[in-house]
């Protein structure tokens, strides 16, 4: 009954670990046995900020004629405009509405990049450990995704990454700040990659394009903006959303930014357009559109993400007297962190093992597996407070104080 490649995903060992362990959560939660302890899904806990509230009254109080018909495949322009000025100011380059395709979400905008950059067969880099949806969007197309090991703490590495590319090679997709690590990739790191890449385009007929998914940026927890590849090097796309820092993760809106300096910048604006026709996203939509205009760059225009910071060190803290080895925390709200050593070495995926003893305490977590790098955890700390208790209580029962 269904296409193979969908029954092969649904059926075999593709399907989402994330989305299992997110909607088992649900199930529990309705079996009467307690509190569950949620850590699966990066689903934003904080509702959007009272701006927002106020902007979506307004618009709908005081329609713009046409507001909710359709409009050209890339976005109201004057929001593109409004999104185009934003990005030249945090990147310093000369950007306008037509470097600018607002999207549904940041997941919509890597469709449509892969769509339009990339053709069966060719190769898409991407550092491990990876959000797990990359996969299939790569798969949608028919391109091979190659995982690239990072350095100590998930540092990207330059060198790795030079020496991963072929003459197949298309897309570098990096994540920063990074889904499940937390990572965000420093300045001299990505100007040494800009200079590798620069070498090894020379003579390439199509240049090798990296597009940099970014819906974390606006998380950093010390309130600085992280650095990107947008300045660095001239075939790069950067994508984001505002999923997170609006808290609008079920409103689906994003955009992603051509460089003016991107060779055939213009052709891949009208392919960008195009693919979002043809996907079916259409247009990103057209309220959250007029509302991000109302919102952005506002005092009280972002949720607080001093929450997200505290619970992610409170239970960073926890795991490592329990003998987790991770990084501190700087953005978002992901840790991935290792296991102790030894534990669950009996079993043939410790992390798996691990999901499995926490889930027996209602606790949901997702094991690194999904992400390409076995031997870790991948926690949520978009969660309530008590979540976050009570899954350090898990932890502490499954894994003994080391």
């Amino acid at each position: 009954m269904l296409s193979a490649r969908v029954a092969g995903t649904l059926l075999g060992t593709k399907e989402s670990w994330t989305r299992r362990m997110f909607e088992l959560a649900g199930r529990m939660r309705e079996d009467g046995g307690g509190p569950v302890h949620d850590l699966s899904l990066g689903n934003p806990s904080l509702e959007p900020p009272a701006r927002w509230r106020v902007a979506i009254t307004e618009l709908l109080r005081n329609e713009p004629p046409g507001m909710h018909r359709y409009m050209t495949n890339a976005g109201f322009a004057d929001v593109r405009t409004f999104i185009a000025q934003r990005e030249s100011r945090r990147w310093g380059l000369p950007l306008t509405q037509k470097n600018v395709v607002m999207t549904v979400g940041a997941a919509g905008a890597l469709n449509v990049l892969l769509h339009s950059l990339v053709d069966p067969g060719e190769e898409v880099l991407v550092p491990a450990p990876f959000f797990s949806e990359y996969e299939h969007y790569c798969a949608h197309v028919q391109s091979r995704l190659v995982p690239v090991a990072t350095g100590p703490d998930f540092a990207l590495d330059p060198d790795a990454i030079a020496a991963a590319v072929t003459p197949r090679t298309r897309v570098l997709l990096l994540n920063s700040p990074n889904n499940p690590t937390g990572a965000v990739y420093d300045a001299a790191v990505l100007d040494a990659l800009a200079g590798h890449l620069e070498r090894l385009g020379a003579g390439r007929t199509r240049p090798l394009v990296v597009v940099e998914d970014a819906p974390y940026r606006d998380l950093m927890h010390d309130g600085t903006t992280p650095p990107g590849m947008l300045p660095r090097y001239p075939h790069a796309v950067h994508v984001t959303s505002h999923s997170k820092d609006l808290g609008l993760a079920g409103e689906r809106i994003g955009y992603l930014v051509i460089s003016p300096r991107l060779s055939d910048a213009e052709l891949l604006f009208r392919a960008c357009v195009y693919c979002n026709r043809t996907l079916g996203f259409v247009n990103a939509p057209a309220l959250m559109q007029r509302a991000l205009v109302e919102v952005l760059d506002h005092e009280d225009g972002k949720v607080d993400v001093g929450v997200y910071a505290r619970r992610a060190r409170r239970m960073a803290a926890g795991l490592r007297e329990l003998g987790f080895h991770l990084p501190e925390p700087r953005a978002g709200f992901f840790l991935f962190p290792r296991l102790p050593e030894g534990a669950f070495a009996e079993a043939e995926a410790p992390d798996v093992a691990m999901t499995d003893a926490l889930l027996a305490e209602r606790c949901i977590v997702v094991p690194g597996t999904a992400f390409g790098v076995p031997g870790h955890l991948r926690l949520s700390l978009a969660a309530p407070d008590e979540a976050v208790e009570g899954a350090l209580a898990a932890f502490a029962r499954v894994c003994p104080r080391a």
